[in-house]
């Protein structure tokens, strides 16, 4: 989701290079990849009460979906500064819509659901807390650069952060600390999967990793606990100790970023992208604010019809899925970003304005 033009993986002055390119065309593949995971992942949760195959795509799904999007993101920021222009572009790329969008679940939840709005900005509405977040991180990212053992300390803070039994949803606090070292290391290990790719035993060893997710996940069944995967509660709030919270957040980190790594290993795709579904996959990579930001209303509003309880359970499950993937599809196309840039983009508007103003 964090369309940074500032990121590693482009063409220097020094000349093209091929190998640069083809990881770039990857990462854009896996946003989009990693978008519908995290809509079906939605999608299904409305279904978990209903439907066994919901409750395990669920729980699936949460184990490494925000890893995902976290490492992405700390890659694509690789390259932000601690400076006035960068503090200008959160603003435009990630506040201004987070603010809209919030107005937005405050009327959808009112219309749809009763629920007044609170009218409360520093807490955010269901799906929303990942701006803010993405945001903090955005503005950490260059001081902890310049920082040695910058990933152990990101560890430290997160492992604290689940002390606090009032850190939670103000200003994502919580999850901003918890998934903290993700961002620090994405760069790491997203120039690490991109050579791993090229290899087909490492491919084989993401398959595996996320083939023993799944076990896992079959095996608990109802009893799988997926709590922790969301990275918004305290120690206490778990009925942990600190030391057993500290563990359990340590696995938390480790298997999002092997499941994560692993998916991304297990994605299909050539190098540059010579097919039309591929050159595709990866144009759409480009534009995932779209479907992440568009589909948190519309769940409220699936969620409130009775879609939720329409036909066998499994049958539903499997049709919210298909769903999911072709509401990514179409929230990515031109008209609908056209339609609904004032709100996902609307820094593109004041560019358009400017260029107006200069002709």
């Amino acid at each position: 989701m964090d369309r940074d033009t500032n990121r590693p993986g482009g063409i220097s002055a020094a000349g093209p290079a091929p190998a640069v390119k083809v990881r770039q065309t990857w990462i854009d593949q896996a946003r989009w990849a990693a978008i519908v995971l995290v809509v079906a992942g939605h999608a299904s949760g409305l279904l978990r009460s209903s439907s066994f195959l919901a409750l395990m795509v669920s729980n699936f799904v949460y184990m490494f979906h925000i890893p995902v999007l976290i490492l992405l993101a700390g890659w694509g920021a690789l390259r932000v500064e601690a400076n006035g222009r960068n503090l200008v572009r959160i603003w435009w790329q990630l506040l201004l819509p987070y603010l809209l969008f919030q107005l937005v679940a405050f009327w959808v939840n009112y219309r749809f659901e009763g629920t007044m709005p609170s009218w409360a900005f520093a807490e955010q509405t269901f799906g929303l807390w990942f701006l803010v977040a993405l945001a903090a991180w955005r503005l950490a990212g260059p001081w902890f650069r310049g920082l040695r053992g910058a990933v152990p300390i990101a560890v430290v803070l997160a492992l604290l952060a689940g002390m606090s039994p009032d850190i939670g949803g103000f200003l994502s606090l919580s999850r901003v600390l918890i998934f903290l070292p993700l961002f620090v290391a994405g760069p790491w290990i997203v120039e690490r999967v991109a050579v791993w790719r090229a290899h087909r035993p490492m491919r084989l060893a993401g398959a595996a990793v996320l083939a023993a997710g799944a076990a896992v996940v079959a095996v608990q069944g109802k009893e799988f606990w997926r709590s922790p995967f969301l990275g918004n509660a305290g120690y206490e709030e778990l009925n942990l100790d600190s030391l057993e919270g500290m563990l359990v957040r340590l696995v938390v980190l480790v298997v999002g970023a092997a499941m994560a790594s692993g998916f991304m290993l297990v994605l299909p795709g050539s190098p540059g992208a010579p097919s039309r579904v591929g050159a595709w996959v990866a144009e759409a990579g480009r534009h995932t604010m779209y479907p992440y930001l568009l589909h948190l209303p519309m769940l409220t509003i699936v969620g409130a019809s009775a879609l939720v309880q329409l036909g066998p359970p499994t049958l539903r499950t499997l049709a919210f899925l298909a769903a999911s993937v072709a509401f990514c599809v179409l929230t990515v196309t031109r008209p609908v970003r056209f339609l609904t840039q004032v709100l996902v983009e609307p820094h593109n508007l004041v560019k358009a304005a400017t260029r107006l103003r200069h002709t």
